[in-house]
C-alpha cells in the first residue's frame, strides 16, 4: 500500500527515517502529565513519534522558536533536499509543512482529547528532534503545564494541578468548548509565522500548506482512536476543531467512512497535496487524486497489515 511519505507512523516512511520507539520507561500505566510522564494512552496515540518534558540536549534538538524562524525553515529545507534527491524546493516545503506541524499538533490534539489538557505550544518553551531526513521523531514540552478543564483539575486535585514540578501553573477552563478555543488558538498561533515563512520561500499557496497542516491534525485527531476505541469520537472532534479553525486552516480533508470485516473505520481524503508523488510512481492513499474506490482498497489493505487494533490512517 502506497501511503503519503510525510504522514508519519507508515511502512514507506520508516523504511525511509528509521522512525522511533517511546521508552518504555516514559510510558508507565496510570501517571499523569503533571508528573512530567508521558501516560500510556496518550504515548500510544503518537506513535512512532514520542514525546517528553523538559529542556533537552543532544544530537537533532532545537527550539521551535529557531525552528520557525527564517534561519531554521532554511536549515530544515535544505536537509529535505539533501535527504530526498530529486526533491524541488516545493516538494521540500510540502515536507516539511506535513513533518513539522504533526510533530507540533500531534501532542497537543491527543493531550485535548485523551485527558483534556492543551499544552502550551509557544515555540520558546518547544523543541523538536530532527532525524537526517528532516522528519521530526520527538516533542519536548519544556514545561509540563497546560489548559485544563475544571472537572479534570478536580479530579486529578487541585493542590496538584496548581503547581506542576518544574514550575509554572495550569490554567482552568469550564467546559470542552473553551478548551477546544484555546486548542484552536494554541495551534493557529505557532503555526502562522511558520506557514508564512514558507510561503514567502516557495510557489505553494496558503491552501495547499494549511491544508497540510489541516492534514496532520486531522490524523492526530482519528489516532486517538488507538486509546478511545470509539471510530467517531475522533472524527467528531476533528470536525468541531476545523469548524473554529476556519478560515485560517484551508483545505481541510474530507472522511472516507467504510466497513471493513464488520468494523467501521474513518480515514482521509487530503484536501490539498503533499507532492509525495513526484518522487515516486503513484499517488498517496489520501491524495485529493486518488480515486476512491482505490482509496478504499488501499485502506483495506493497510489495515490488514497492522493486525488487531489496525486503523486506516
Amino acid at each position: 500500500m502506497l501511503v503519503p511519505l510525510p504522514t508519519p507512523a507508515t511502512p514507506r516512511e520508516l523504511a525511509t527515517d528509521g522512525g522511533s520507539s517511546t521508552p518504555r520507561s516514559t510510558r508507565e500505566p496510570g501517571a499523569t502529565a503533571t508528573q512530567g510522564i508521558v501516560p500510556r494512552h496518550l504515548a500510544d496515540a503518537l506513535e512512532p513519534r514520542s514525546l517528553c518534558y523538559g529542556v533537552p540536549t543532544g544530537p537533532g534538538w532545537a527550539d521551535c522558536a529557531f525552528l520557525t524562524s527564517p534561519g531554521g525553515v532554511a536549515r530544515s529545507l535544505a536537509r529535505i533536499t539533501r535527504s530526498h534527491p530529486g526533491a524541488s524546493a516545493e516538494v521540500a516545503a510540502s515536507y516539511l509543512a506535513n513533518w513539522y506541524s504533526a510533530a507540533v499538533v500531534a501532542p497537543a490534539v491527543a493531550s485535548y482529547v485523551l485527558l483534556r489538557r492543551v499544552p502550551d505550544l509557544d515555540p520558546a518553551r518547544m523543541s523538536l528532534r530532527a532525524l537526517d531526513s528532516g522528519w521530526f521523531d520527538r516533542t519536548a514540552l519544556h514545561l509540563p503545564v497546560a489548559t485544563v478543564l475544571a472537572a479534570s483539575a478536580r479530579v486529578e486535585g487541585a493542590a496538584d494541578r496548581a503547581n506542576p514540578p518544574g514550575g509554572g501553573s495550569d490554567r482552568v477552563v469550564g467546559d470542552v468548548a473553551a478548551l477546544r478555543e484555546v486548542l484552536v488558538a494554541e495551534v493557529l498561533a505557532h503555526l502562522t509565522p511558520f506557514v508564512r515563512e514558507l510561503r514567502a520561500r516557495v510557489r505553494l499557496g496558503y491552501p495547499a500548506l494549511w491544508g497540510a497542516v489541516a492534514a496532520q491534525c486531522a490524523r492526530a485527531f482519528l489516532l486517538t482512536e488507538r486509546a478511545t476505541g470509539d471510530p467517531d469520537a475522533g472524527r467528531q472532534e476533528a470536525d468541531a476543531f476545523f469548524a473554529r479553525a476556519a478560515p485560517t486552516m484551508r483545505a481541510r480533508p474530507r472522511w472516507h467512512e467504510f466497513v471493513h470485516r464488520g468494523r467501521p473505520y474513518t480515514g482521509m481524503r487530503c484536501g490539498s497535496c503533499c507532492l509525495a508523488h513526484r518522487l515516486g510512481d503513484e499517488y498517496c492513499t489520501t491524495c485529493p487524486f486518488t480515486d476512491d474506490t482505490e482509496r478504499e482498497r488501499r485502506m483495506r489493505a493497510w489495515i490488514d497489515t497492522q493486525g488487531n487494533g489496525g486503523l486506516a490512517v
